[in-house]
């Protein structure tokens, strides 16, 4: 048994870097061509706006994680997530517009979302970097420091889950207190936190002279 787990610590929300087990096909295409595919699927759906195709694209995507060796609880906590969105679209729409226009606007959400998720599952964070950075490259020819946007890019990433996470935190705090209704008590925590965090990770750039 870890020291964590002894010391009754719960793990982190993480959202970004950690690429399901055991690794598939996917796992070995390479970042840009899944960047590509991602790209493809966003146009097609923007130019087309047809809810078979869309909802087409996400069974495909689905059947292409599975064949990358992918398994339903790495998939369905986010398709839960979606579906919720997806309903109150749908629901919107049932009122102001169409059903095609709700199933449309639905298909593209859920074909993003896989993709998405397909991208994340299979690809580290290093990974995704290393392909940013490639692609913001041609950017030096106007004089833009790359290196500074690549790390930009990374701290975002590393934020946004630790973020996350103190969110998590404080929200279990305010229940262990009785305060589940109390927006403040499961906000205000997180938010003092995350200033001494944004506050912590600009003093140790500029103590190793990284940025001015």
């Amino acid at each position: 048994m870890s020291r964590r787990e002894t010391t009754g610590i719960r793990r982190r929300a993480q959202l970004f870097g950690r690429v399901a087990r055991p690794a598939g096909w996917l796992h070995r295409t390479p970042t840009g061509w899944k960047l590509g595919v991602i790209a493809i699927i966003g146009l097609v759906a923007l130019i087309f706006r047809d809810p078979i195709i869309n909802w087409s694209m996400f069974a495909v995507l689905v059947v292409l994680g599975f064949t990358a060796r992918l398994r339903w609880r790495h998939l369905w906590k986010t398709w839960l997530y979606a579906g919720v969105l997806v309903g109150i679209i749908i629901a919107v729409q049932l009122f102001i517009g169409t059903l095609a226009a709700g199933l449309t606007v639905g298909g593209t959400v859920f074909a993003c979302v896989q993709a998405a998720l397909l991208l994340t599952l299979t690809t580290s964070v290093a990974q995704l970097l290393e392909a940013f950075a490639v692609i913001v490259s041609p950017l030096r020819v106007f004089g833009i420091d790359t290196e500074v946007i690549a790390l930009t890019a990374s701290l975002t990433i590393r934020a946004i889950s630790h973020l996350s996470g103190l969110l998590g935190e404080s929200d279990r705090a305010a229940r262990a207190r009785g305060l589940d209704t109390n927006l403040r008590a499961r906000v205000i925590p997180a938010i003092l936190r995350s200033v001494k965090y944004a506050q912590d990770t600009g003093r140790a750039l500029d103590a190793r002279g990284i940025v001015d």
